[in-house]
């Protein structure tokens, strides 16, 4: 009912002359007027109809009467396109569901938050079958099945009288069997829960699910969505088979080819998410990204894209599955020079020898490299969306000046006629004259802002926003005067009222802006105001215990007011996604890596075949032979660590540009460890709250400094671990969940003792934005203090470890 109202109410605001219409029918109007006012005067009678259902709570004839409304309201559309009051697309949109729930009688119904229906399957779609989700199906249960051709146990079927074809069709079976299971196992379940629904089976597979695109609504059935769902997943989980198949024959290691193959098609989702949807019909990357593809596409395009797959699929799967195909194995031949025993450097040679025949360098670098490349393309793409959303902000802003200027003109003109009516009243004159004057100095400051405008323009129109730097500066400047209420600023664009709570985001904003036009940063999309850590959020309300604004601020002016701070900001270039490394988490992939490549390294010859024995015959202590693999697999992990740093720069490098080393970043600093200390720190005004503005290349040192750390601390965390377990999974897992344990121990429990234990730097991010320190107001933890604690930790960790290898020796 509120929304029906809302729009008729607003329609009879906005329609010029509408309301002196309907008190006085003699008032002359063009005849395409007298249309819409006829339309607007039904939709008004159905609007009572629709209001009487309501409270009576009759919810299918209340459908019924908004079904009527939408209709005509989409009429009045029709005829007059300009009307800001009707969005047609969510006309559209609303009609369809409509004409759905009046069909079916469904009355109140909400697919959002009934989970007894088929919109759960619906939903769930986008994690049950999704490229992970087929991923690990084919890694787990479907390539131990088609890559058993390769292992010499299968020479013995070469005995039997069974054709090789007819034993591939046999395992082809299988497969079909086990994604029969897994499909059947989620739709019959969903089946099920939507028989408890209070809609019926039929109409909630007729439940229209739509898209408005520039070709207008697609609209289709929800049991078409869910078919040709189940349908893709079964085409493209069998092209994925049959790619992964030939390649992990070539290279003889299934787990590399199936990473490398995951992250290459989410890397072709990223290309193809800007592209229009035309481009996309006949595109198999796109077809991974299901849900989006099958709501911006047509229902024969889509049987097309099927007819074609399938198609594809099963030629393929005739060539590479059916047939012995013999591929060479393309593995890298190691050359072995010899080493010689009695130099010094004999056992450091040596390990570093083993550890590179078993290529981990290699494939972790690979791994590494495929991940950076992804979320490079990733920031790559919402930098481009940024760019258009700035470029459109732009021109709307011109648009809305000129318009506010000329609609001061016409104010200006009216006084100006009301001037001269006959025996006005002086007080009433001056007021007028004194309102010109107003519009006059509102229209000259109007004017300026858009010449400001209009001198950038050519500059936007070719992609050049650096411009757009000094305006930036100058409305966070704003805001940070009108928060504080010091200065001429008596508005501001974002934040709603000048209220305390808004004060850390704007001043951390109008320096980091100040910051950036004194170094000739270049203009961040789709520029400011940026999220802080003292961004204002919701709080939870004493009184009522639900999440409220602040005081004396509406709750829509807040979400506007969130909606602008919390945007999304990516700069990509080769020293900012080095940045990215850090403050996004890529760390903990690596860190994950170099406690699997450690663990193999230290427990690999015990493990086994148990082939260190053989060094035990010849006269080198044990002490002697681990001491050796702590330096190969250290230095192996540094050069590691520096060769996905030059990968990551060279990939943000060539799609963006090298970057700028003075690019700002904010570091928190606690009320604890700062007080007394603002001579060197910059103090948020009334709030006693600190932080530091770091340029680019400061960041990185210290996030280099952490990460060898954290490098050095995680080597011997594993060492210790080997010394007392000899399985490489078992120290594995074990080396994980005590760092893990740690870390989760010191966020859980905060306390001033955590800054001098190794856990909390684990996270390099938090530890590198102060945000930790400033939460819990910790006055020790800090960058330097983390690195000295993490490799007096290591040491006393190596002490430890060479002591008990001393004892088992």
């Amino acid at each position: 009912m509120t929304r029906a109202n809302q729009l008729l109410a607003d329609l009879s605001w906005r329609i010029p002359n509408y309301d002196n219409y309907i008190i006085d029918p003699i008032v002359e109007i063009s005849e395409e007027m007298q249309v819409i006012y006829d339309l607007l005067d039904e939709a008004e009678r159905e609007r009572f109809n629709y209001s009487i259902a309501a409270f009576y709570e009759d919810w299918y004839d209340m459908n019924v009467a908004k079904q009527k409304i939408w209709d005509l309201l989409i009429q009045v559309q029709e005829h007059d396109p300009e009307l800001r009051a009707l969005s047609l697309e969510e006309l559209h949109t609303e009609k369809h569901q409509l004409d759905w729930a009046v069909e079916y009688e469904v009355g109140k119904f909400d697919f959002d938050r009934d989970y007894n229906s088929l919109f759960v399957l619906y939903n769930s779609y986008n994690i049950l079958f999704s490229l992970p989700a087929m991923m690990l199906i084919i890694f787990f249960f479907c390539l131990p099945i088609f890559l058993e051709p390769n292992r010499a146990s299968f020479s013995y079927v070469k005995v039997l009288p069974i054709s090789y074809p007819k034993i591939m069709g046999q395992k082809l079976k299988l497969f079909f069997s086990i994604i029969g299971t897994y499909i059947a196992s989620s739709v019959g379940m969903s089946l099920i829960l939507s028989l408890f629904s209070t809609v019926s089976l039929k109409a909630q597979l007729q439940f229209p699910v739509l898209t408005y695109t520039d070709a207008g609504v697609l609209s289709k059935p929800l049991w078409q969505m869910l078919l040709f769902k189940i349908l893709f997943f079964i085409g493209l989980t069998l092209l994925s088979l049959i790619v992964v198949t030939l390649f992990a024959k070539l290279f003889n290691n299934e787990l590399f080819i199936s990473f490398i193959y995951t992250i290459l098609i989410l890397i072709g989702q990223q290309l193809t998410r800007l592209q229009p949807a035309r481009l996309l019909t006949y595109n198999p990357v796109a077809w991974f990204n299901l849900n989006n593809y099958l709501l911006t596409q047509s229902t024969r395009s889509i049987m097309t894209a099927l007819l074609l797959l399938f198609i594809v699929v099963s030629l393929l799967t005739g060539l590479v599955l059916l047939r012995p195909i013999h591929l060479p194995k393309w593995q890298r031949k190691l050359k072995f020079h010899g080493i010689k025993k009695l130099t010094n450097r004999f056992l450091f040679r040596f390990e570093w020898l083993k550890l590179h025949r078993q290529a981990i360098l290699f494939y972790s670098t690979a791994i590494l490299a495929a991940f950076t490349l992804y979320f490079a393309v990733n920031s790559y793409q919402d930098q481009t969306e940024n760019a258009q959303e700035t470029s459109e902000r732009f021109f709307n802003q011109i648009a809305q000046y000129e318009a506010e200027i000329e609609l001061n003109l016409e104010q200006e003109l009216i006084h100006h006629d009301l001037l001269t009516i006959p025996d006005l009243p002086r007080s009433t004159e001056e007021d007028f004259k004194n309102y010109i004057l107003m519009l006059q100095n509102e229209r000259q400051e109007l004017e300026n802002k858009l010449s400001k405008l209009k001198d950038l323009e050519a500059e936007v129109l070719d992609n050049n926003y650096q411009g757009l730097s000094q305006i930036e500066f100058t409305d966070l400047e704003n805001d940070y005067h009108f928060v504080t209420r010091t200065g001429t600023a008596s508005s501001s664009q974002v934040i709603p009222v000048p209220d305390p709570i808004f004060i850390p985001n704007a001043y951390i904003n109008y320096r980091l802006s100040e910051w950036k036009l004194e170094k000739g940063i270049d203009y961040v999309t789709p520029g400011g105001p940026y999220q802080t850590l003292f961004t204002p959020t919701y709080q939870e309300s004493p009184r009522s215990g639900e999440d409220e604004p602040p005081a004396m601020v509406e709750k829509d002016v807040f979400d506007r007011y969130l909606a602008e701070v919390n945007k999304e900001h990516n700069t990509l270039s080769g020293l900012n996604l080095l940045a990215d490394f850090f403050n996004h988490y890529y760390f903990v992939v690596l860190l994950i890596l170099l406690v699997g490549f450690y663990s193999l390294s230290y427990v690999r010859e015990w493990d086994g075949s148990g082939t260190i024995r053989y060094l035990l015959v010849q006269p080198i202590s044990l002490k002697r032979t681990f001491t050796a693999k702590i330096v190969a697999s250290l230095s192996m992990g540094i050069c590691f660590t520096l060769l996905v740093g030059l990968i990551t720069f060279i990939i943000g490098s060539l799609l963006n540009g090298v970057g700028q080393l003075e690019f700002p970043f904010i570091q928190y600093i606690s009320y604890a460890a700062g007080n007394g200390k603002a001579d060197q720190l910059i103090e948020i005004p009334m709030q006693l709250k600190y932080f530091r503005i770091l340029p680019l290349w400061q960041w990185l040192l210290i996030g280099t400094g952490l990460l060898l750390s954290n490098l050095f601390f995680v080597n011997q965390v594993v060492y210790l671990v080997s010394t007392y377990l000899k399985n490489q999974w078992l120290v594995m897992a074990v080396s994980l969940c005590a760092l893990g344990a740690g870390l989760l121990l010191a966020i859980i429990w905060p306390h001033e003792i955590h800054a001098f234990l190794p856990f909390h730097y684990l996270d390099i991010s938090q530890i590198m934005t102060g945000k930790m320190a400033t939460i819990h107001d910790y006055a020790y933890l800090n960058w330097w203090l983390g690195i000295i604690v993490q490799t007096v930790s290591g040491v006393i960790l190596t002490v430890f470890a060479l002591r008990r290898v001393r004892r088992n020796s």
